[in-house]
């Protein structure tokens, strides 16, 4: 690690170029990376209520790594390949970072506001190309799954769904992520992607909660 005290030492630090630093090349790298460090520890603390928060979920990030492989080796099974967009429907939860990161190290990964309106949630699928949809499934107090049932089947681009929670019913194009995720290899990506530096990881429609979003950016 480099110790930074002084102007000298910050213009020594930057006559290094990146190509010599040895960076990880993708999200999935840098975390893989870092998870090795220490696996043991806790990378994520959940809890569902306010009341809840002294006693949390906690997934170490060995645990964590398992999930992002097991996630991206489920996209890879459905036809994910390293140009086919991911978009992401969810809530803060556990299930949320596995399909953000797995669906990088798969594809590339679209998160979408889950607060907007239908209509804008399809114009995003749409102008994302969007492949696969990771979103909430039916859940007493969410309104997630009733805005997106409403459009998924105006983006002929979208081949599967994957419902998070909820009882939705399984079928040729619905698949209920909780039920297959432990069916999945855990340990590396079986797709054998080696993932670039120049690969896109994320597909971004930036804007407010309040109107359309602007034209994607690609990350």
């Amino acid at each position: 690690m480099a110790k930074i005290r002084t102007m000298a030492d910050i213009q020594a630090f930057e006559r290094v170029p990146l190509s010599e630093r040895h960076l990880p090349t993708s999200t999935y790298e840098a975390l893989r990376r870092g998870a090795a460090k220490n696996p043991g520890k806790t990378a994520l603390y959940f809890f569902s209520r306010g009341e809840d928060y002294e006693r949390p979920v906690e997934i170490t990030f060995e645990q964590f790594m398992r999930r992002i492989r097991q996630t991206a080796n489920l996209l890879h099974s459905v036809g994910v390949g390293p140009g086919d967009v991911v978009s992401v429907i969810l809530p803060n939860l556990p299930q949320t970072q596995f399909a953000l990161w797995g669906g990088e190290a798969a594809g590339i990964a679209n998160p979408i506001n889950p607060l907007l309106e239908p209509d804008t949630i399809r114009d995003i699928l749409n102008a994302a190309g969007t492949k696969v949809l990771i979103t909430l499934g039916p859940v007493p107090g969410s309104e997630i799954w009733p805005k997106v049932s409403k459009v998924v089947n105006q983006v002929p681009s979208l081949k599967t769904v994957l419902q998070v929670m909820g009882k939705g019913d399984a079928h040729e194009h619905v698949i209920l992520y909780d039920e297959v995720i432990d069916q999945f290899d855990a340990t590396q990506l079986l797709s054998g992607r080696q993932i670039g530096p120049e690969d896109p990881a994320a597909v971004f429609h930036t804007g407010g909660t309040t109107g359309t979003p602007k034209p994607p950016n690609l990350a």
